[in-house]
């Protein structure tokens, strides 16, 4: 795809959301936690905006990075400043009080993200599924749901057990599945059997993140698996900054700072719309789908 094709074959429609993204900074107002040890840079609400303006994007989701618990900052500020425009997701926090719910919830908060982590055996996934179910019953009464970041053997493992969550469950980034990978792929087909059920949604988002040397093109097959699944429970997002690959600490160290990734969210796009049967179900992933599963 060169950068003349970067133009997505459809326009993006109003109310376009990006259902996934970071901000960092400034670290002089908003600190990591104590401990944090591999730090990112200032990514601000205003480059955010300056790249909504450049694709079009009105709507926007904060996924509060696990770096800052168990602080609510600065997603709380942006959800403020934004307004109707913004939801936020939580960091995980199993130890979340009741009475935190409400409050998070009037300011825009929709739902939580757990990352498991990949390596599993049975008494760890059974501790995650404690996790799980203890947040779920707490969260059905306010409307939230539960988003993952899986990958590898704990994602394999938990995808099934899914299906018995009873909140909507959203499973971040094409479930980080490779698309030279996904034929026969017994996980990749748990996917596809959860989306069976009307509570599972997925982020047809991190394109960058499955491919190499900047193909995202590649994960076309895997987007076109998972939007035939269920176009109506599709949505995405630019996952900007594009936090990179955490390298292992030089020695003598305490922390090293994680770059960004080159990417360019028109490219993120068009591979979407390329991904897409056609206009209506762009609009619906960009727009109609995200309104109702954030309540827009």
């Amino acid at each position: 795809m060169s950068q003349e094709e970067f133009t997505p074959r459809f326009a993006v429609p109003a109310g376009a959301c990006d259902c996934h993204y970071h901000i960092f900074g400034p670290h002089e107002d908003y600190p990591p936690s104590e401990g944090t040890t591999h730090l990112m840079p200032d990514a601000l609400r205003a480059d955010h905006t300056a790249m909504r303006e450049r694709t079009g994007i009105e709507r926007m989701v904060l996924v509060q990075p696990g770096g800052y618990y168990p602080n609510n900052y600065p997603m709380l500020d942006i959800l403020a400043e934004e307004g109707d425009a913004a939801r936020g997701i939580a960091a995980y926090d199993q130890f979340i009080a009741d009475a935190e719910i409400p409050p998070l919830h009037e300011a825009g908060v929709r739902g939580m993200r757990m990352s498991p982590g990949r390596n599993v055996d049975d008494e760890r996934i059974q501790v995650v599924w404690d996790h799980i179910m203890s947040l779920a019953l707490r969260f059905e009464p306010h409307g939230w749901h539960l988003q993952f970041l899986l990958s590898g053997h704990m994602r394999d493992r938990l995808l099934p057990m899914l299906a018995d969550v009873p909140v909507p469950v959203v499973i971040d980034h094409l479930g980080l599945f490779r698309p030279e990978r996904i034929d026969g792929h017994a996980g990749f087909e748990a996917l596809l059997k959860l989306l069976e059920h009307d509570h599972v949604w997925v982020k047809v988002s991190g394109a960058d993140r499955v491919t190499r040397d900047g193909k995202f093109e590649d994960a076309i097959p895997v987007m076109k698996a998972l939007i035939e699944a269920a176009p109506n429970r599709m949505v995405w997002g630019t996952d900007w900054p594009h936090t990179g690959e955490r390298e292992p600490i030089p020695e003598g160290e305490d922390t090293v700072t994680v770059p960004y990734g080159d990417v360019d969210e028109r490219k993120c796009l068009a591979v979407l719309a390329d991904a897409c049967p056609d206009e209506a179900t762009f609009q619906a992933i960009l727009a109609d789908n995200p309104a109702r599963l954030y309540g827009f």
